[in-house]
């Protein structure tokens, strides 16, 4: 396991390292910059980890260069290398010298890390040469456009963007590629309404089953954040398989209608399946959801009758939850073929 280290103690081995002035370091000279920088957690007895985690982060982030796993201290665990080498730092260069930064990159003028500098400034000089950004490409794509290394965008990617969010990636051309939703059409039942199961398991037995029933048009799998981000591509599933209604069913618990109210958010279309969650409630296993965390209320804006609503209120009250597994390839046999009405 990874021993954590923060930016500042990243900041900090980096600047030590270079106050030696030498382009390679020796492990001793690593060690006592190590010590220098970080005293507490070189003093403490994982230090030898920290230090290795140190180095992993620093290299990762090219500030420095390790030798090949042949020349390095595997005598302890974690292995540390026998020696390093310095890589340019940006931050060093003369004040007078002045980048023409691209406006996307404005903010770059202040970055003093140097991989992340260096980073910005192979970015600046594609987006001069590239006003266009066409035509727009995936986040490796465009990395290996920019750097001829797919994976080097990776380091500085974040929930809001790149280098904490501060570059936008719609701003160097990079077009978002979520996953693609697993599904099975049946061109037989074109024109049905198509079911989205959150459960693997259920997706497969559903899948199964429709093969010869032809209830839905389309049986696809998709739950959580997954789902959430393939929102288009389930739009476009739809439109081929000219799903008159879209179904939603998964567990019946605050995670399971999170999900689902989210998912009406971006696509009202989309309903719960109402009789195979009445099936749940009559039928189905109650289990205590296996955390603390308090159930959530129905919210009626998804679709919920009054009665089915009362009904998984009560559940939660009671601090229970339903798995949509409970409704299987075993039941799916009594079900009739033909479209089940979804309420």
């Amino acid at each position: 396991m990874t021993v954590p280290v923060t930016d500042s103690e990243l900041r900090a081995f980096d600047g030590s390292l270079r106050s030696a002035g030498q382009k390679r370091l020796t492990q001793r000279e690593i060690r006592l910059a190590f010590a220098a920088a970080c005293p507490q957690r070189a003093a403490a007895p994982d230090a030898r980890a920290v230090l290795h985690a140190l180095l992993t982060a620093l290299a990762a982030r090219q500030a420095i260069r390790l030798p090949d796993p042949r020349r390095w201290d595997d005598s302890q665990t974690p292995p540390l290398p026998t020696s390093l080498e310095l890589l340019r730092d940006p931050s060093a260069e003369p004040a007078a010298t002045q980048v023409p930064w691209h406006p996307a990159l404005a903010f770059a003028a202040s970055e003093r890390h140097p991989a992340s500098r260096e980073a910005l400034l192979q970015i600046n000089a594609w987006l001069q040469s590239h006003p266009s950004l066409l035509p727009p490409a995936p986040l490796r794509e465009r990395a290996l456009h920019i750097f001829g290394d797919e994976q080097r965008l990776d380091a500085f990617q974040s929930p809001d963007g790149l280098f904490a969010g501060r570059l936008p990636a719609a701003r160097i051309g990079v077009i978002d590629t979520p996953p693609p939703l697993a599904h099975e059409m049946q061109p037989a039942a074109l024109g049905g309404p198509l079911l989205v199961l959150a459960g693997l398991a259920s997706y497969d037995s559903v899948r199964r089953w429709n093969a010869g029933a032809l209830a839905f048009s389309a049986v696809v799998h998709g739950g959580g954040s997954a789902l959430l981000s393939a929102v288009e591509a389930l739009q476009g599933l739809a439109q081929r398989s000219r799903a008159a209604q879209l179904f939603y069913f998964g567990d019946l618990d605050a995670d399971g209608l999170a999900i689902l109210d989210q998912l009406r958010r971006q696509l009202p279309s989309v309903q719960p399946h109402l009789n195979l969650y009445r099936w749940l409630l009559r039928h189905g296993c109650r289990s205590s959801p296996g955390s603390a965390a308090a159930m959530a209320p129905v919210n009626p804006a998804a679709g919920w009758p009054p009665d089915l609503a009362a009904a998984i209120g009560a559940l939660f009250a009671s601090g229970q939850r339903i798995a949509q597994e409970n409704f299987g390839s075993r039941e799916l046999h009594g079900w009739p073929s033909g479209v089940p009405r979804g309420s």
